[in-house]
């Protein structure tokens, strides 16, 4: 265990709530809980000290997290890559079932470079990824929706009308002309919506380049 004096903390995280285990000074164990909400988050950087070691499990508030105790409290935070865990924690006590207390237990055992971390992205790195995520989803949803007027053609007999014969929007345009009632409406329907993804593709595509 590293020098006396220091605490060790482990954040098990929830999609809405936290667990932190705190291994005191003097050793003892002081287990909690909050919400991940910002009110719940700042109430346990309250409870930490400068001078802490925390570990926080990996999830979607992770990073943020580690970043926010840096900027409000000032201790050192790692974020364990779950993925290369399994071998340590086999070393660990199984009689510690908290993963909490696991976590910490981990930071107060192995040094940094013992322990698989993931780096925590900065600011304009985390900036980067939302933009890319945020292209993706809106390719996926654009080519959910271009499978829809695929189906109501089928619908009315239309087979020869393909995917790439709906790929722009002229030739969807020319695409619908083919079709009639219930069909004819909700294509047309369908392509506004088709025009708005494209259009947010194109405004994420610039902020990535």
């Amino acid at each position: 265990m590293e020098a006396a004096g220091r605490r060790y903390v482990g954040i098990d995280l929830g999609k809405r709530t936290y667990t932190p285990a705190i291994i005191g000074k003097k050793g003892a164990v002081t287990l909690s809980n909050g919400t991940t909400t910002l009110e719940g988050r700042i109430a346990l950087y309250k409870k930490l000290e400068k001078t802490d070691r925390v570990a926080v499990e990996a999830g979607n508030p992770a990073f943020e997290m580690a970043k926010e105790t840096g900027k409000r409290v000032g201790c050192e935070t790692v974020v364990p890559n779950p993925a290369k865990l399994a071998i340590i924690y086999a070393s660990v006590k199984k009689t510690d079932r908290e993963d909490a207390l696991k976590l910490a237990r981990l930071i107060s055992i192995y040094k940094d470079e013992q322990l698989p971390g993931v780096p925590v992205p900065g600011d304009k790195e985390t900036g980067r990824r939302k933009i890319i995520a945020a292209y993706n989803r809106a390719k996926q949803d654009r080519t959910r929706k271009i499978n829809l007027p695929h189906g109501l053609f089928l619908h009315q007999g239309i087979t020869h009308i393909v995917k790439k014969d709906l790929a722009t929007a002229g030739k969807r345009e020319d695409a619908v002309l083919l079709l009639k009632g219930f069909e004819k409406k909700e294509s047309e329907y369908v392509l506004k919506v088709i025009d708005l993804a494209e259009k947010r593709l194109e405004g994420l595509k610039k902020e990535m380049d």
